[in-house]
């Protein structure tokens, strides 16, 4: 508070008072909230004996929390894409038991590597209108049925 200081010192009260309360207002404006009021939506995510269920196939765009339970029988992934394709139609890679992650029309938004048995897990992700995917591409989840289709608006 040098500039405080420098105008005290030349009695100058008054001048003195009104920056004090713009130093103060200033702080309160810099507590590390967001200033942003818009409320995240939820989607729950259930990974199963190589499927996955979604609590809501419909969200507004803005900010998605996908939480997402393994429920077994084995370690998980999910990636989310913006996609062209539905869930159940994304190409396949030379090997024919995973889908090609960088596939024309698959865009990465973001996932989670790895969700073991009977665990939890967060993903936070801004999302514009559109179609994603929801997917496991472990060795032949992926073709066993773990994928879901979800639209953002």
């Amino acid at each position: 508070m040098p500039v405080l200081r420098a105008i005290t010192r030349r009695r100058n009260p008054a001048l003195a008072a009104a920056m004090l309360v713009v130093y103060a207002v200033a702080l309160v404006g810099c507590d590390g909230a967001p200033s942003s009021t818009a409320k995240a939506t939820t989607i729950d995510v259930t990974m199963h004996d190589f499927g996955i269920r979604v609590s809501r196939r419909t969200v507004p765009a803005g900010t998605v929390v996908l939480h997402a339970t393994n429920r077994g029988p084995s370690t998980h992934e999910l990636n989310v894409d913006l996609s062209r394709y539905t869930a159940a139609n994304l190409p396949l890679q030379t090997d024919s038991i995973t889908a090609d992650e960088s596939a024309n029309g698959l865009h990465r938004v973001d996932s989670i590597e790895q969700l073991n048995l009977h665990h939890t897990g967060d993903l936070t992700v801004q999302l514009r209108p559109g179609r994603y995917v929801l997917w496991c591409n472990l060795e032949g989840h992926y073709l066993g049925g773990m994928h879901e289709t979800f639209d953002v608006r």
